[in-house]
């Protein structure tokens, strides 16, 4: 097998990113054949990169050629709604995203008797852990995994396909370019995530998410340099972005702020933790805004995500006008006086005379 064809892909997926026919495409792509940076960088650390997400491996048949195999169908979604009319064996979503490693299709299985008992058990033990209150099983969820409310995926292939088609349609749509991106994280495929979160930004560089995305996939990845480059930019793009509430926007931000502040340690303060102001996206906050900045009072502390707030709700610009504002954490400077009191003269240059003394 090929260094890069471990896991499957979806020849559409280069299709829609270049524009190529894809029946011109191989039917079973390698990571080597997706343009961008970083897919195959991590493609190499595809096991550690968003281990968050517990594995729930099961065999399944591949209807298109009939060959069985062991696959991770990740996180188990389980539909509590009695009302549908479903057999208790179709009750359920993997969001996990494969493909047939004999045939590259997908989103066409056969669950065996075993499997599906293997799944009533566990339905059953979240069921009853949710009654009682305890902790679930790992990777079970209850509820249903829904995509603009309307369409429920069966299996994480299916979300693949409901966005590839939309972008089939408009491909310059960054924001489904993100979405996508989301669905391969958590897939389990960092390596077509970080892929799509790219082709975000090919589309629109103010794409915060996507950036944000990036950056906290090369950060599992050891490469601090470049996580702190998207996640700056992610922080300096979210005054102008308009595909989430104010709320969560700053979220985003005092995210990245914290990962930066992380990576500023950890390189003995010589990776940026702020953008520049002189950096592209900065340039676009007015000078009155950065200069307020002057007024709030700053007190950071490491590992207290509280004390990021004011910071982001600068970057946020006009958009911290949405807070409300027993909810915005930037607070204007205590004009008090404090113990000593600078004098003017003491905030004038000293004289020339004075600068020859203290040279002696």
């Amino acid at each position: 097998m090929e260094k890069y064809q471990k896991y499957g892909i979806n020849p559409l997926l280069i299709s829609v990113a270049t524009g190529q026919d894809v029946v011109n495409l191989s039917p079973r792509p390698t990571v080597a054949m997706l343009p961008g940076k970083y897919s195959k960088l991590v493609y190499k650390h595809i096991k550690t990169v968003n281990a968050e997400f517990p594995e729930n491996s099961l065999r399944l048949t591949c209807k298109k050629c009939d060959k069985s195999g062991d696959y991770d169908l990740g996180t188990i979604v389980f539909s509590t709604d009695v009302t549908e009319p479903r057999k208790e064996v179709d009750r359920f979503q993997a969001l996990g995203y494969f493909r047939c490693k004999h045939c590259n299709a997908a989103g066409e299985w056969e669950l065996s008797p075993r499997i599906q008992t293997m799944l009533a058990a566990k339905m059953a033990a979240a069921t009853i852990s949710s009654l009682n209150g305890t902790d679930r099983p790992d990777g079970i969820i209850l509820g249903e995994a829904i995509i603009d409310r309307v369409f429920l995926p069966r299996w994480g292939s299916d979300a693949e396909s409901y966005f590839l088609k939309k972008l089939s349609e408009t491909p310059d749509n960054a924001y489904l370019w993100n979405r996508l991106g989301n669905t391969y994280y958590r897939g389990k495929r960092p390596e077509l995530a970080v892929f799509a979160h790219e082709q975000a930004l090919v589309k629109d560089a103010g794409q915060v998410e996507s950036h944000y995305s990036i950056g906290k996939i090369l950060i599992e990845c050891g490469e601090l340099e470049k996580a702190s480059e998207h996640l700056r930019q992610a922080v300096e793009f979210s005054h102008q972005y308009k595909y989430m509430t104010a709320y969560d926007l700053r979220e985003i931000i005092v995210g990245a702020l914290e990962i930066l502040l992380t990576i500023y340690k950890q390189s003995d303060n010589k990776i940026n933790m702020l953008p520049k102001p002189n950096e592209q996206a900065i340039t676009q906050l007015t000078k009155n805004q950065i200069a307020a900045t002057a007024m709030l009072d700053f007190e950071i502390e490491y590992n207290s995500r509280e004390t990021l707030y004011p910071l982001a709700e600068v970057y946020l610009g006009e958009r911290r006008n949405e807070l409300l504002p027993e909810e915005c954490a930037i607070r204007k400077r205590n004009n008090k006086a404090v113990w000593p009191i600078a004098s003017k003269v003491n905030k004038q240059k000293p004289s020339k005379k004075n600068k020859n003394r203290r040279k002696r």
